[in-house]
């Protein structure tokens, strides 16, 4: 599974944050709430409790290390991609494992190329399931992703007005199409993922050697910060001792402020310019 943490926090949202982090602090016996409770915090809200009970095979947490391996990876070295935050093959909720990603700060829209990307992405995972353990071994795991990429790509050609062949319109969907319409619609839909699954199997191939390499170090440490990944990458085991490290695979992209028009406002604003 992969995710996008794109999100705002509502202030009943914030206050139960702050209470999880505090009660994580509390029973870890810390002095301080430290970001790594607030980490805990964020992820049982967001994903639901760790299933540490859940009973898994080491061949069934292999499967799912490099399903999430092939997410993490396709994203990591995607132009267009968010930076990896982190990457878990702990199960939560429904899932047995999941990478997240922070974007470069508040996203009203997406371009053409990181909406490709997203979709690459989601595929990652059925990829490297197909690349390890063959065709004929690949599990449902998937379904969510296809979901997700499915639904992105629907909204590419008959929203976004991005098909040349059904032109710059937009098609809602309890509009009733033609069977012409429809057909185009379904033919652009199946094109865009199909040419993303061909991207995402291009670049693990490619990229082999750091799939197993993500793989094994999801089996052997079960959580890895974008970062700690970026370094295993390299060659550098992470830091188990003391605070992991929080940083995503790649610096966020800082956003440039531009100063208030209003008269004696000292604000700054994020909003665009157009």
């Amino acid at each position: 599974s992969v995710t996008n943490m794109s999100f705002m926090f509502s202030g009943a949202e914030l206050f139960n944050l702050v209470n999880q982090a505090a009660l994580k602090a509390a029973v870890d016996g810390l002095k301080n709430v430290g970001m790594a409770a607030f980490e805990h915090a964020k992820d049982k809200i967001m994903m639901g409790a760790e299933r540490q009970s859940a009973i898994i095979s080491p061949e069934n947490m292999k499967l799912t290390a490099f399903h999430e391996a092939g997410h993490a990876l396709v994203a990591i070295k995607t132009d267009g991609s968010d930076p990896v935050h982190k990457a878990t093959i702990m199960p939560r909720g429904r899932a047995l494992g999941m990478v997240m990603q922070l974007p470069d700060g508040d996203q009203t829209s997406q371009s053409f190329k990181e909406m490709l990307a997203r979709m690459d992405i989601c595929m990652g995972g059925r990829v490297a399931e197909e690349l390890i353990y063959g065709a004929e071994n690949v599990t449902s795991g998937a379904v969510g992703d296809f979901q997700q990429a499915t639904r992105l790509a629907r909204a590419m050609i008959t929203k976004y007005g991005y098909s040349d062949k059904v032109g710059p319109i937009f098609l809602d969907d309890r509009d009733k199409l033609s069977g012409e319409t429809s057909k185009q619609v379904d033919e652009e839909v199946n094109r865009l993922l199909s040419e993303s699954y061909d991207r995402a199997k291009s670049l693990l191939l490619k990229h082999r050697k750091d799939l197993d390499i993500i793989a094994n170090g999801l089996v052997e440490y079960e959580t890895l910060s974008g970062g700690e990944i970026v370094d295993l990458l390299n060659g550098k085991k992470p830091n188990m001792k003391g605070v992991r490290s929080q940083r995503p695979s790649r610096a966020t992209q800082e956003i440039p402020l531009r100063k208030s028009k209003s008269k004696g406002s000292t604000l700054d604003s994020l909003a665009p310019s157009y």
